[in-house]
């Protein structure tokens, strides 16, 4: 008898045989049973192991026992020369037949019966997890949105649901590096530090990577690590190990165009240069004071220029000092900074010195072109913003040490946005640039530019610095870039035959609300409720916050409140410990109705793009004004509804961009009855006629308050608010100017103003 057909006899072969089909028969029980009591796949895992580990001592015991007629005998002691006798061999043999037809059975069974089942409800919950996913996208929580689709992705079996969620949240992008090489990470930008995932080495073709803005760090031996922000798309450049100073970047130049409109659109060849990845710090800065910085006329270049006459070394010199009286920031005691503060930005520091310490240090202040280039480097910006601005340093409680927030640009520098503000080399008429925004600034100033007196010390001013390579001519870049500006003088208002053509624009069709309420939240001071109604446009639905105060009895005064320009940059309502604005008139005892008006926050459009880009004559920002004007309508109709709330007593309090809009606003709806602009004005670019704010103000017929800044760069005291203070027909009317440069004024002083005028006006209906 041959070998193997001696084995097919033996004991162990059928009993490995059995215990295979059956292990296999377990294991799909196991699979199909186990998920219905909440067991995952782990624990189906640890059956296989034990079925596993348990093959080896039965194969062992076969080979050794087997069972006959006689009862258990060594396998030694068999004669395997007699025909096996029916009821030991043959009925193990009849068992195993058993085993697989049963197998069979179950999976014929499993096929027609279960997996369909499996397959449906796999269907579900992929379905389910896409609509999770795609409503994620919607409130555009991108990290969260790609971590959801990787948990979701072994779950789908239909290849085509797969496909949808990953065009959902991802795209697919190829990636080098030079030299190549180099390992490559991402993660989505607002992902935490644990969400790095590893794409591999560069050169990387079509790859998925999140849809939204990224974080992408590039390593490879004998190169400086690289970490930057962007789409993942193109050439990464790595630098050699201490080949670059100390703490500063390489930005890759190129064509710098369509970002400034409001300054003529300049456009302007950008080589390749360096820039400090943060801020100058205080530690820094005392070397140049200790160096008797002030004392030394060699780092002084420029002429100082003050109201027109130049001034001495001496004199200048006398106008910097700190709070004790010696040479330093105004920021500073006694020749030195505060104690801890050694790593925070230096502030307190006018232009002149800014640029005498690049002096000393060997290095220039950025033009304008290039600071933006390192914030954007051709991104796009309300894209960027939307990205950097939640972190960075805005509204904070002071400065923070350089580079402790993460809002990276896409060059790979810190602090761009927030914790101070930052001069630039070019001037704008008798200013220069200051850009950035500082820690107490609104977050739009990442975006607007600003300007100020180069003299001026405020403790918001700092400076970061860059180094042109290869001597390129600066000429072009160092120019003045002056801001294109509207002749209120000669212009006029139109007839009022015309502007009531104009106002039927604005009007809507009374509708039902089908108000909802979606949440309710309680607090210390306050209890805030989100509604949705039905928007007068499109089948949308308008969200609205009501702020009700918890310290005073209904019914309550109703603040209609429209926000500042950073409002078309955040895609997340701000809660009120954020918004100061709509806290001090909480605390004040007044309600407070806070519409998401269309383009800003969850609302979110192209809005961002058309007013940073200053599109004010395009079709589509004239629709955008009609609809914020019907937001606010449709927000009052619910007030109305209110018993808790008493409507002739409605105030309109509008901040920058929506104290700029606000004769709008007023003028197109009769219910408001006060109103306070802060630090607004008349748009120094032309829009078209029918949003034109100069056709509306003199249709403004409600007591109004406007509080504005000597200096203002955005809403220029003289050309921009004076006109629309003038124009104003509102009795009475009131106009608070209060020193100060940039577009920003204190917070105290605008809550002071702010709820002098609503406690006084308006009177209560007789």
């Amino acid at each position: 008898m041959s070998f193997f057909a001696d084995l097919k006899r033996r004991n162990v072969f059928r009993v490995a045989a059995g215990y295979v089909v059956a292990g296999w028969l377990v294991v799909q029980v196991v699979e199909t049973i186990f998920p219905a009591f909440g067991f995952g796949d782990a624990a189906v895992r640890i059956v296989v192991i034990v079925l596993g580990i348990g093959f080896v001592p039965v194969l062992i015991f076969a080979w050794v026992f087997e069972l006959t007629p006689e009862g258990l005998k060594k396998e030694k002691e068999i004669d395997r020369s007699k025909p096996i006798a029916v009821g030991s061999g043959n009925r193990l043999n009849f068992v195993i037949i058993g085993l697989f037809a049963m197998s069979l059975g179950y999976f014929g069974y499993d096929k027609l019966v279960l997996e369909p089942g499996r397959n449906a409800a796999a269907s579900v919950i992929a379905v389910e997890g896409l609509a999770e996913v795609r409503e994620l996208m919607n409130e555009r929580l991108f990290a969260e949105a790609y971590a959801r689709a990787r948990e979701l992705d072994a779950s789908f079996t239909d290849e085509s649901l797969r496909n949808d969620l990953w065009q959902s949240v991802s795209r697919r992008v190829s990636l080098t590096s030079n030299p190549p090489g180099a390992h490559v990470w991402i993660r989505a930008y607002n992902s935490e530090e644990e969400d790095w995932e590893d794409l591999g080495q560069t050169p990387l073709e079509d790859v998925r990577v999140p849809g939204s803005m990224l974080r992408i760090r590039l390593e490879l031996d004998g190169y400086q690590a690289l970490y930057v922000a962007g789409s993942g798309r193109g050439e990464y450049r790595l630098e050699a190990v201490d080949s670059l100073p100390q703490e500063m970047l390489h930005v890759q130049g190129g064509e710098f165009k369509n970002l400034l409109p409001e300054l003529g659109n300049p456009t302007i060849d950008l080589p390749d240069y360096l820039i400090d990845a943060t801020e100058v710090t205080n530690q820094e800065y005392k070397q140049f004071v200790d160096a008797d910085g002030y004392g030394n006329p060699e780092y002084w270049e420029q002429p100082f220029m003050q109201d027109g006459r130049e001034l001495s070394f001496e004199d200048a010199m006398d106008l910097f000092k700190d709070q004790t009286g010696r040479a330093g920031p105004s920021s500073w005691e006694f020749g030195t900074y505060p104690d801890g503060m050694a790593t925070h930005p230096v502030g307190g520091v006018s232009w002149y010195e800014a640029a005498a310490y690049a002096r000393f240090a060997g290095k220039q202040l950025p033009t304008l072109f290039h600071w933006y280039w390192a914030a954007f480097v051709g991104e796009y910006p309300p894209i960027v913003s939307e990205y950097i601005i939640p972190g960075s340093n805005f509204g904070g409680e002071g400065t923070a040490p350089v580079g402790t927030f993460d809002g990276i640009s896409p060059a790979g520098a810190f602090d761009m946005g927030g914790n101070v503000r930052e001069w630039v080399w070019n001037k704008s008429g008798e200013t220069r640039f200051l850009l950035g925004g500082g820690w107490d600034d609104p977050e739009y100033y990442f975006n607007d530019r600003n300007g100020s007196a180069p003299f001026n010390r405020e403790e918001l001013n700092g400076f970061r610095l860059f180094a042109p390579l290869d001597k390129p001519d600066l000429t072009a870049a160092h120019k003045p870039i002056n801001k294109k500006s509207r002749d209120y003088r000669v212009e006029q208002p139109v007839s009022d035959e015309i502007f009531e053509v104009y106002r039927r624009l604005y009007a809507y069709d009374a509708s039902p609300l089908n108000a909802e309420l979606i949440k309710r939240e309680d607090a210390e001071h306050w209890m805030r409720e989100e509604i949705e109604i039905d928007a007068a446009y499109g089948n949308e639905r308008l969200t609205a916050f009501l702020y009700l105060p918890h310290d005073v009895e209904p019914p309550y005064q109703p603040i209609v409140y429209f926000p500042g320009g950073y409002a078309m940059f955040r895609r997340k309502n701000p809660s009120v410990a954020e918004n100061h604005f709509a806290f001090f008139l909480l605390r004040s005892g007044y309600a407070v109705l806070f519409p998401v008006y269309n383009g800003t926050f969850e609302r979110g459009t192209d809005l961002a793009a058309l007013a940073s880009n200053w599109k004010f004559e395009t079709n589509a920002y004239r629709e955008h004004v009609f609809q914020w004007s019907k937001d606010l309508g449709r927000s009052l109709d619910y007030l109305e509804t209110r018993s808790d709330i008493t409507m002739d007593r409605l105030g309109y309090f509008g901040i920058s961009w929506g104290a700029a809009t606000g004769p709008i606003m007023i003028a197109v709806e009769p219910r408001i009855r006060a109103a306070v602009l802060v630090v607004g004005g008349l748009d120094t670019t032309p829009s078209q006629p029918e949003i034109d704010p100069l056709n509306f103000v003199t249709r403004v017929r409600v007591p109004t308050r406007m509080v504005n800044l000597s200096a203002d760069y955005i809403f220029p005291l003289e050309t921009s608010a004076k006109p629309l203070y003038k124009l104003l027909r509102g009795a009475p009317k009131d106009m608070i100017v209060m020193e100060g440069a940039g577009h920003y004024t204190p917070k105290k002083r605008i809550f002071s103003e702010t709820l002098d005028w609503f406690d006084r006006f308006p009177a209560p209906k007789p």
